[in-house]
């Protein structure tokens, strides 16, 4: 009898024993299949919300280059008829209105206003005499029979014709003599603007240097900056004069400043090729016009004359927000639901719904008040997402900013 119990007993446990191993089995190749399934659908490469709602502009609107240039500036022309006596400064000095720049030497304009004195002085005696003569001739011309009268017709014509060369003549070197004292007047010259002596060309040595310019000295302001950057005809409407604008540190995006579009030069574009439109393909690249714009500062602090930096409309990208403000090409609207596709606690992607709030037209995104935490991670929509594919997250997202959008600054 207990023989027989023993042997029931011990049926009993290699039963379980079965038993056990065949669920643990049918386990095991359930997520098997599940895993070769999954395997099969290709990754989705997901972005932190958190991250996301924190880059700013994230492309939606049009960026362009620009560079810092100082707000003003005073370049004295050169004149090559006169030569420099003494220079009182030098590139990189600093000078205040109606400091001393340089004096033109005046030997020769003093010479030259000396023999106009004398000229001047036989004018005047030469119109004195003529005047007189004409005088003469027509008392003499009086008293003269009729057959003489002809020849002092003719004289007094003559003399009158002189009189008026005469005091033609007097009239130019009157100017001349006027323009010479101005000259030796203002030999030295001051500076215009309060700023830094950027440059200072020395004209004995431009012919040997190759350098053509008829700028003398350059004076910029300090501290006193503005943007100046490009537009082409294909972005041209994307700006316009009196715009608020961000200029963003192409460096640290976490700088910015805010300006206003001052000015576009339409009266003076630019031309270039655009390589992208044939010249690759062996045919004649186009030509797009590029129109210079200016963007003044609020507070030029932390900006530095030569620095380049990108511009952009300003629609409140940069104010500080409240909630979860989401670009609008993440969400998918169907039936009037709107959905995300969101990594699931396994990290698989799964098509959420979420609940929209507020939509901000200029920025193109939307609030969402139900569905998305900042902890979740998004994929951009496609149509080669399926769900239930494995989900590999950025990480390491930055605020990556598009490039260029009208060419070079200048």
């Amino acid at each position: 009898m207990k023989t027989r119990k023993k042997k029931v007993l011990i049926l009993f446990l290699l039963f379980l024993i079965l038993l056990t191993g065949a669920l643990g089995f049918t386990l095991h190749f359930i997520r098997n299949q599940d895993s070769i399934r999954n395997s099969a659908k290709a990754s989705v490469f997901a972005d932190s919300v958190a991250k996301l709602i924190r880059v700013g502009n994230s492309g939606t609107l049009p960026r362009f280059s620009g560079v810092v240039e100082p707000q003003k500036t005073w370049n004295l022309m050169h004149s090559s008829e006169k030569k420099i006596l003494e220079l009182f400064v030098k590139e990189g000095d600093m000078v205040k209105a109606g400091d001393k720049l340089l004096t033109y030497d005046t030997t020769s304009d003093q010479e030259e206003l000396t023999a106009g004195g004398i000229e001047e002085d036989r004018l005047n005696e030469n119109i004195k005499n003529l005047t007189s003569q004409i005088a003469s001739f027509q008392n003499e011309k009086k008293k003269a029979p009729a057959d003489q009268q002809l020849d002092y017709s003719q004289r007094i014509l003559s003399a009158q014709n002189e009189l008026k060369k005469a005091q033609y003549d007097l009239q130019k070197q009157q100017a001349k003599n006027e323009n010479l004292k101005k000259s030796i007047a203002n030999a030295t010259v001051t500076s215009e603007l309060s700023g830094l002596v950027r440059t200072v060309r020395n004209p004995e040595n431009a012919s040997s240097s190759g350098d053509d310019s008829d700028t003398l000295i350059t004076v910029v302001a300090v501290g006193q900056f503005r943007i100046k950057g490009t537009l082409n005809e294909q972005n041209r409407q994307s700006l316009s004069e009196g715009d608020p604008v961000l200029i963003y540190s192409r460096t640290d995006n976490a700088q910015v400043w805010k300006g206003t579009l001052s000015e576009i030069d339409v009266e003076n574009p630019t031309t270039r090729q655009n390589p992208s439109d044939g010249a690759q393909k062996g045919i004649n690249a186009s030509q797009s016009s590029n129109y210079p714009f200016f963007v003044e500062v609020s507070d030029v602090q932390g900006l530095m004359a030569g620095q380049h930096v990108y511009v952009e409309p300003d629609c409140g990208q940069a104010d500080v927000r409240s909630g979860i403000w989401l670009d609008s090409y993440y969400l998918v609207q169907e039936d009037g639901q709107a959905y995300v596709w969101a990594a699931d606690s396994r990290d698989l992607i799964e098509k959420r719904a979420v609940t929209l709030g507020t939509f901000d037209e200029k920025l193109q995104k939307y609030e969402i008040l139900e569905g998305l935490t900042e902890e979740d991670y998004i994929a951009f929509p496609n149509g080669r997402i399926q769900e239930g594919a494995p989900v590999e997250k950025n990480i390491d997202l930055m605020a990556v900013y598009p490039t260029d959008t009208a060419g070079t600054a200048a």
